[in-house]
């Protein structure tokens, strides 16, 4: 039996670097909201104890180096269980965009497995194996708009408003490596920003707290971020920002007449863009 589950993507729409910690990670602070830009995946099970991944577009690794692999890997692991496995995915999402693709799918494909296999595990069984694939999961876990503290795997959900979104990739993909190598501020030990623990009712007061600690490193690598948010200026954008480590801009519209507005502007040649709205609109 072969089913599908869609993965979405997210946006950061504020990221504070906190410290950095003995193991190479960094302490941050951001507020994530689950965008409707979605790969679609296929999983069916397969005779043997093989794991086997591949995407429509070969863009992803193959083994270890796939965040699929790892989560089936380690899912087999923890269940005491040796099935074989087939995840093909169409992806939709950049590679390297700051928009969690990678990360995204690994969630969705834990939680059907679990599933698909009876194995009963809790929402935290979940979380332990996600963190440990990688630090953006147990967001995606989550599957809804939250505040992420430590290395990510600290999630308060937290009600945001039905937002839409133009999201701009450059076709350029970035290092998260590189990006947090090159972070050159203050590091600060503040564990709690007030202005994300609002009760957020629009569009508007979103905007007014864009920030993003990553941004200024990920523009001396890739200079088109910063080219994409001057063009953003000239539309109905709220606000504009680069998302994770980049390398993908998004800008926030009250409405979707304002989204699809930009997309037929000078903006369209600048990347490769999409229209998409919160998965999880809380106040319309």
């Amino acid at each position: 039996m072969k089913t599908t589950v869609l993965s979405p993507a997210k946006v950061n729409l504020y990221l504070k670097v906190l410290s950095r910690r003995p193991d190479g990670y960094h302490d941050l602070q951001s507020l994530v909201d689950l965008i409707s830009l979605y790969d679609t995946i296929h999983i069916e099970d397969i005779a043997g104890d093989e794991i086997v991944v591949d995407d429509d577009r070969g863009v992803l690794p193959r083994g270890e180096g796939n965040t699929v692999y790892r989560a089936v890997r380690m899912l087999r692991e923890a269940a005491g269980v040796k099935r074989g496995v087939r995840v093909f995915i169409e992806k939709r999402i950049p590679i390297g965009a700051g928009l969690g693709g990678p990360s995204s799918n690994a969630a969705a494909v834990l939680k059907e497995l679990c599933t698909r296999w009876g194995l009963g595990f809790t929402g935290e069984d979940l979380k332990g194996i996600g963190r440990r694939v990688g630090a953006d999961v147990p967001l995606f876990l989550h599957g809804g708009s939250c505040i992420m503290e430590g290395i990510g795997d600290v999630i308060t959900p937290v009600r945001l408003p039905l937002m839409w979104y133009i999201i701009v990739y450059p076709n350029i993909s970035i290092s998260t490596k590189a990006v947090y190598e090159g972070l050159r501020i203050v590091l600060t030990k503040k564990q709690n920003d007030i202005k994300l623990m609002e009760n957020f009712s629009n569009p508007k007061q979103i905007a007014g707290i864009l920030k993003n600690d990553l941004e200024y490193v990920a523009i001396t690598l890739c200079p088109q971020i910063q080219g994409i948010k001057d063009a953003l200026k000239g539309t109905n954008a709220l606000g504009s920002l680069m998302s994770g480590s980049g390398s993908s801009v998004f800008a926030v519209f009250e409405n979707e007449q304002d989204a699809v507005q930009a997309l037929l502007s000078a903006i369209s040649k600048m990347g490769t863009v999409f229209v998409a709205h919160s998965v999880q609109g809380g106040v319309n």
